[in-house]
């Protein structure tokens, strides 16, 4: 069996190959960064909807993300629980307040969330979360503290972040004095560095502009008939309310939890800079990989000039030394991948530890970055053929 010319090629380059395999490798490196950085990005931005139970949500029609949910009238949410097909309703309160430990004079914002200790609100989807015990909060001074908070919640020395012995610590959120009473792993989400869950009666209280009329979501969940069909559950609940969302704004929207999530990562990625600077990453990483290819395919036929001249004056056509340059992009990607591949798994774990990001390597980003590569090589190595293509044999010698 004969080696391919294009892989003697390769072998004929010596550390010159080995040199384009390194950067090639480093330009997918970066492409698998910045996917990482924005999958983790958007992961954390619906952390919090992946772990809430709930079928439908109501909100506000001023919603602007989770931190920033605005609020409506709990009224509504009565009407909807008397909707057949509706099995129970939670409200969910949230709003951004301020953290301050006094003894360490820290003061840091902080996302608070009110809930109803006796309701069933949240619901393991992640792996790794570990949920609330809403049994602790015994009155409206209690509250738990999410274990990823930033450890300078504690102080801006502290490097240790919560744990069990912070149990029982006093603090205080919008300068009401506040005991925490447990823990929880969920996450913070992207517009807070620290999370808590407080009774709601105590978000009532730490919040005085917000009045026990007032909810930030509804979390509805249906009979379990209705669970697999919930866009008719919607439909019917904005009919039963007298809602047509196609003709005029209602006072609440009703989502499921497809469009929820959806509409979510659409902000992120659509009305902040987050998606814009993690996609110009991959963008520039794609063009540099292809620049690095092209350079070295050019190089080499240009060093090779001669050897590609006699092919042809032996009868061989473009179409046979275009396939050559072709084959010789395809494994310089190929290889720098799987180089690629394996020093990003080793960056994916310990980015993500020091950013604390969840940076998971998906089989689909995985395809998205392979057939980038081999896209941005074969890009590469028609442009550089085009001086092999036009070139007369007789002009070569």
């Amino acid at each position: 069996m004969t080696t391919p010319l294009s892989i003697h090629n390769l072998l004929d380059g010596g550390w010159r190959t080995v040199l384009s395999i390194t950067g090639i490798s480093i330009a997918i490196v970066l492409i698998f960064m910045q996917l990482g950085f924005l999958g983790a990005v958007l992961d954390t931005a619906v952390v919090f909807y992946n772990n809430l139970k709930f079928d439908l949500v109501v909100r506000s029609p001023d919603y602007y993300h989770f931190c920033d949910a605005n609020k409506f009238s709990k009224e509504y949410l009565n009407q909807i629980k008397n909707i057949e097909g509706v099995e129970a309703i939670q409200p969910y309160h949230i709003s951004l307040g301020k953290w301050n430990y006094a003894e360490k004079s820290v003061q840091r914002g902080m996302l608070i969330m009110g809930v109803d200790p006796n309701g069933q609100t949240f619901s393991v989807t992640d792996v790794g979360v570990k949920l609330p015990d809403l049994t602790r909060l015994i009155n409206d001074r209690t509250i738990l503290v999410d274990q990823k908070s930033r450890p300078q919640f504690l102080g801006i020395q502290n490097a240790e972040g919560f744990s069990e012995k912070d149990i029982g610590l006093r603090i205080e959120l919008n300068e009401k004095e506040c005991e925490v009473a447990g823990l929880f792993e969920i996450g913070t989400g992207l517009a807070a560095n620290g999370a808590s869950i407080i009774h709601e009666k105590g978000f009532d209280r730490v919040f005085p502009n917000y009045s026990a009329n007032d909810v930030s979501l509804g979390l509805v969940q249906l009979h379990p008939q209705l669970q697999n069909d919930a866009t008719a559950a919607r439909d019917l609940i904005n009919k039963s309310l007298g809602f047509d969302p196609g003709v005029s704004s209602p006072p609440v929207d009703v989502l499921t939890r497809n469009e929820v999530v959806r509409r979510e990562v659409a902000h992120w990625v659509g009305n902040t800079p987050v998606g814009f600077i993690f996609i110009a990453g991959v963008v520039v990483a794609l063009i540099v990989g292809a620049i690095i290819v092209y350079i070295v395919l050019s190089a080499d036929i240009s060093k090779q000039i001669g050897e590609y001249a006699t092919l042809k004056a032996m009868g061989y056509r473009n179409g046979y030394l275009s396939r050559v340059v072709l084959e010789q992009a395809i494994v310089l990607g190929a290889i720098s991948y799987v180089v690629a591949f394996s020093v990003s798994l080793v960056l994916y774990q310990v980015v993500g530890n020091a950013a604390n990001l969840a940076i998971t390597m998906t089989f689909n980003r995985q395809l998205i970055v392979l057939g980038s590569t081999i896209l941005m090589c074969c890009s590469s190595g028609i442009i550089a053929m085009q001086k092999l293509r036009k070139a007369d044999p007789a002009d070569l010698f």
